[in-house]
């Protein structure tokens, strides 16, 4: 039957829609009320403080995520509330060290019971190992990957890493004399990668190579990547944070990696020096040809690549920029440094391992330039953490760069003091810091996630220290004196550390002490 097309014209007049459009946006408020109403007053979390517009919405842990000031912002809330706050409607932070212990030690049958949420990863479509949210598939890589982060293993690699650190010391004997002296940010992110890449997959970048460049531009992507798998409407926006230098040279860049993959597939057991790739795929397993399996070895070596780079630069960059802002620390440790060796040569692991001060500066600089910054968040399957009942599906997590800093645990917790960490038969030991609770610093988290490598990076960073200080009296060049970490340091991703010149000026032999 037709309608008449009066009929029809009355149907699709504008009286229709003017109609129709109050009431769809009297239904979205009235939702959002009723929801708002639910979080706040019903919500299994609506008794757990916190700032009532996080308790409502995703929004302002999204804009705490997106300001580079997350950490901070994060301490100030917990220090304005309490131990445990609600920064958002299914999420809560805590402070304590029995709750970190609580969320990332629960096992069941070696399996994590809190377990890996997923948004917090870049979404690649393979979780890699970081990202994998699967405790048995986690469990198998990170089985698999366990040999490659032993001790035995470091020595294997020690000789090459060796190289790039001499190989940085020689370029900086070429300008760090200058007035300006040396941009340590930019250089310690070359050596980094340098390292990072040579250890996992037997690769050398180039110094200031466009993948370093591209990568560091990425830092508010990646961020915005993991708001937007929690509020999916923002999605678009992820995209007009890649800046248009790195939409053109992307392709370049992932060919490249895939390039570098594939060689190293073709490499397995004939490389230079163990890397963690070998790992995965030693030489006396046939080439992979499956697509889905070469590309979740790209996901693990990249992820790889990062974990390592990252830290590796933050921690060359922080414990010159700490020392140099102490000057009794600094100079208590070069006299260690210089006193315990003649030569550069004798400089090595072992050796470095018994420089108790030195193990004290770099526990201190990972105290308050924390590298596990986001939270690490897990899904509680239904538990108790620090004595209060999670129900199950809620997000909870630590905030360890508040717990570090936390007067709670620590004497002068923003300040630079080495000594806290030094045993009280140390010369320089302090009972000042006799009560601090240094296992509220944890830097590489724990448990089945923890960092695997904490012990190799610690490694890494007293051999470049030593070998630095060694060669080269230190100052900060004028004008950068009063970097600030409270204030010229940001986090989204990646830390990002403020520009910082320093001078490194050649030690003549006969002055060192021996």
């Amino acid at each position: 039957m037709a309608f008449p097309e009066d009929a029809l014209h009355r149907m699709s007049s504008p009286s229709i829609t003017s109609k129709l459009l109050p009431l769809c946006v009297a239904l979205i408020i009235a939702y959002c009320l009723a929801r708002a109403i639910y979080n706040l007053k019903f919500h299994p979390l609506s008794n757990y403080p916190g700032p009532r517009f996080a308790a409502i919405t995703e929004i302002w842990w999204a804009y705490t995520r997106l300001t580079g000031r997350y950490p901070w912002i994060i301490e100030h809330t917990l220090q304005q509330y309490g131990d445990v706050i609600r920064i958002a409607p299914n999420e809560l932070i805590f402070l304590t060290p029995k709750a970190a212990k609580d969320i990332y030690l629960s096992q069941d049958k070696n399996l994590e019971t809190f377990v890996q949420v997923g948004y917090d990863a870049l979404d690649t479509g393979d979780g890699g190992i970081s990202g994998e949210t699967n405790p048995v598939r986690h469990r198998e890589i990170a089985k698999k990957l366990a040999p490659a982060f032993s001790m035995r293993n470091f020595k294997a690699k020690e000789a090459t890493i060796l190289e790039h650190v001499d190989l940085f010391i020689d370029r900086v004997k070429g300008v760090g004399m200058h007035s300006k002296g040396v941009e340590l940010q930019r250089w310690t992110d070359w050596l980094a990668l340098d390292l990072s890449a040579d250890m996992t997959y037997g690769r050398v970048m180039v110094k200031d190579s466009t993948f370093l460049s591209a990568s560091l531009k990425l830092n508010l992507s990646i961020t915005m990547s993991e708001v937007t798998r929690k509020l999916r409407l923002l999605s678009p926006l992820m995209y007009l944070t890649i800046p248009p230098s790195v939409w053109v040279v992307m392709p370049g860049l992932i060919r490249m990696y895939n390039e570098d993959v594939a060689a190293r597939i073709r490499l397995r057991g004939r490389t230079e020096h163990l890397d963690y790739f070998e790992q995965l795929i030693p030489g006396d397993q046939p080439v992979p040809t499956d697509k889905k399996h070469i590309y979740h070895l790209e996901n693990v070596a990249g992820q790889l690549l990062l974990a390592s780079w990252q830290p590796l630069a933050d921690q060359f960059y922080s414990l010159i920029f700490f020392l140099l802002r102490q000057p009794d620390a600094y100079s208590t440790l070069v006299k260690e440094v210089r006193d315990a060796f003649s030569t550069s040569d004798a400089i090595s692991t072992e050796t470095t391992a018994n420089l108790k001060y030195l193990q004290g500066c770099q526990r201190e600089s990972l105290r308050l330039h924390q590298e596990t910054v986001d939270g690490l968040p897990r899904v509680s399957p239904g538990a108790v953490v620090d004595g209060a009942y999670i129900p199950k599906g809620v997000i909870c997590q630590i905030s360890y760069f508040a717990a570090a800093r936390s007067p709670r645990f620590f004497c002068d917790p923003l300040e630079f003091h080495p000594e806290r960490w030094l045993s009280p038969d140390h010369p320089k030991f302090d009972t000042k810091y006799k009560d601090d609770d240094l296992a509220a610093s944890k830097p590489f988290s724990q448990g089945p996630r923890g960092c695997p490598g904490g012990a190799i990076a610690m490694a890494v960073v007293r051999l470049f220290v030593a070998k630095v200080l060694w060669q080269f009296d230190l100052e900060a060049a004028p004008g950068y004196e009063n970097l600030s970490f409270e204030k010229d340091f940001k986090w989204l991703t990646f830390w990002e550390r403020p520009q910082f010149w320093v001078r490194f000026k050649p030690v003549q032999r006969e002055t060192i002490a021996v």
